[in-house]
């Protein structure tokens, strides 16, 4: 038996917590209220504290 493990590099690892700005007033969205995996990505769903704008960032699962 084979133990095979993939290991994110610090760059990948990054972009799944990483904190987004809105897209309309630039002001920084912590937490996603929702997130999802579909179709080879994550989906990060945010609604803006300051102006209520809703944005979704994708993040592609690539072979690490």
């Amino acid at each position: 038996m084979q133990v095979h493990c993939d290991a994110a590099s610090v760059p990948d690892a990054r972009s799944f917590a990483a904190p987004a700005r809105c897209p309309r007033c630039g002001d920084w969205m912590v937490a996603p209220i929702m997130s999802e995996l579909a179709g080879g990505e994550i989906r990060h769903h945010w609604q803006c504290d300051a102006c209520g704008e809703i944005s979704t960032t994708l993040i592609p699962l690539g072979e690490f």
